[in-house]
């Protein structure tokens, strides 16, 4: 592992230790939401976020990217930043108090009327967000980052859960996202010294990176939330509610575990892009890293998915289980194109992260549209999703072996033993599943029995395959020195 692979891993393996603990967090508030709550409360304000987060992605010029990429970035470029982030929320303000009332139209429910008018206010502070907080990443301070982004949680956690309690309506879930927008204005200016100022000198340079940064967001955005429109649309709130938790909770385990880790990854590729062979070889140990530590997560979900609705959501949410299972697929095949991007972009070449989210969005629209008509409802959208990424991501991963010159074998390397070690634990964890589960007593059983058992079956399975090709430097290495690091008495 290079020497910068070793900084971004520890970085990395630190925030995700970390990002545990915030996302246990998380699992709280949503269990407690989820047993105080209603799928249609969270279908409703899904609704509204389809909209207000299509204005918000817009103005995500990707400027923290252009930042973090340019090494020497002045500080009229970070100025130029916030000024037009000042600016870009000045106008979606302006935007979602138009879009409220057509909207609200367009899904048949006049309660997102006054939901976007609070959205839109929220934009409109967001918008004075201090760009200094970008300096964490590209100086891998990621202590800061996650005390930065852990902060905004928990203050929404509290104010989501109190006014729950109190509300015991989908209120309580748009105060929560509110106060963690705002509050992440309040830290950036309380945890970083810089003091932005009005300037337009270096816009121009930044666009001439940031705009094809843009245009793939937007184009994911309308991948990632247009199975959104269409069941809100076709279906109602409450299937929308359904399939809402179901998709954050099947993708729950990758997603918390590659975030950090994608976080990390950016500023030290960026360290290294001049040496080709060297950004290759970080590239291999990071992708390494996120299959070892997300594939067994990821087949985790699936296998458990009923009785972790169960035990977390309770009874009503037993419809979403079909969603996990299929979604929590995705969510593990995903991992192997996990950091893709961010050598499209740390390359110079983000217009092929464009191409490859046209594409996928061109497959996926009428895949969702077939499935949600096919009489299948929401698993059909499910598939649909899943199928789409079976198609794309062997693309993505022959586009960045052919800019890194890296071959097939040298990607099977870096997955293999975490592979058969995922298939392991998954006849392990099969072997003690019942047939049905009955009753949440029955769920708390087979989770406390299958977690530990799925966990030890897979780190062993590893660590095994590991000892028996000789120990090279590996993510296996890396986390036993970690581990020895942290609990040497």
């Amino acid at each position: 592992m290079t020497s910068v692979g070793k900084k971004v891993a520890a970085g990395a393996a630190w925030m995700i230790g970390m990002r545990f603990v915030e996302r246990s967090i998380g699992i709280v508030s949503t269990l407690i939401l989820a047993r105080l709550l209603v799928p249609e409360d969270f279908g409703l304000v899904a609704m509204a976020m389809a909209v207000f987060a299509f204005v918000e992605i817009a103005g995500q010029f990707g400027f923290d990217l252009a930042l973090i990429r340019e090494q020497h970035a002045a500080r009229e470029h970070y100025d130029s930043a916030w000024t037009v982030s000042v600016c870009y929320g000045i106008l979606a303000a302006l935007i979602l108090a138009a879009l409220a009332i057509p909207a609200a139209y367009f899904f048949g429910d006049p309660r997102l009327e006054t939901i976007i008018y609070i959205f839109g206010a929220v934009a409109l502070l967001q918008g004075f967000e201090n760009i200094g907080t970008v300096d964490f990443r590209k100086n891998l301070n990621f202590g800061k980052d996650f005390r930065f982004i852990f902060f905004k949680k928990i203050i929404s956690f509290a104010i989501t859960v109190a006014l729950a309690f109190h509300f015991r309506s989908y209120w309580a879930l748009v105060a929560g996202m509110a106060a963690s927008r705002i509050a992440g204005v309040v830290l950036s200016y309380a945890m970083h010294p810089f003091r932005p100022r009005i300037d337009f000198s270096k816009t121009k340079a930044l666009f001439k990176f940031s705009k094809w940064i843009v245009l793939t967001r937007v184009i994911d955005y309308f991948g990632t939330r247009s199975p959104d429109f269409m069941i809100g649309r076709f279906l109602d709130a409450s299937a929308l509610g359904l399939y809402r938790v179901g998709h954050e909770i099947a993708t729950l385990p990758t997603s918390e575990l590659i975030f950090p880790i994608m976080r990390a990854v950016f500023p030290g590729y960026a360290t290294v892009a001049h040496d080709r062979a060297l950004l290759a070889r970080s590239f291999l140990a990071s992708q390494a890293m996120i299959v070892t530590l997300a594939l067994p997560a990821g087949l985790g979900i699936v296998l458990l998915a009923e009785p972790f609705v169960l035990v977390l959501l309770g009874e009503k949410w037993l419809p979403a289980v079909p969603v996990i299972k299929i979604l929590g697929l995705y969510g593990a095949v995903a991992v192997f194109q996990a950091t893709n991007n961010s050598i499209f972009n740390v390359l110079g070449v983000p217009s092929w992260a464009t191409g490859l989210k046209t594409a996928e969005f061109i497959i996926l629209l009428p895949a969702i549209y077939y499935g949600l008509h096919s009489g299948r409802g929401l698993e059909g959208v499910s598939y649909a999703i899943l199928g789409t990424k079976l198609i794309i991501i062997p693309i993505e991963m022959a586009l960045t072996a052919y800019l890194l010159r890296i071959g097939f074998i040298d990607r099977i390397r870096t997955a293999w033993r975490p592979i058969m070690a995922a298939l392991a634990m998954w006849f392990a964890v099969s072997y003690l599943l019942p047939q049905q589960v009955e009753t949440e007593k029955d769920a708390i059983m087979i989770l406390a029995l299958a977690i530990p058992t799925g966990m030890s079956v897979y780190a062993v399975s590893l660590l095994a395959l590991w000892a028996i090709i000789g120990r090279p430097e590996a993510p296996e290495k890396f986390l036993m020195d970690f581990l020895r690091q942290r609990f040497r008495p």
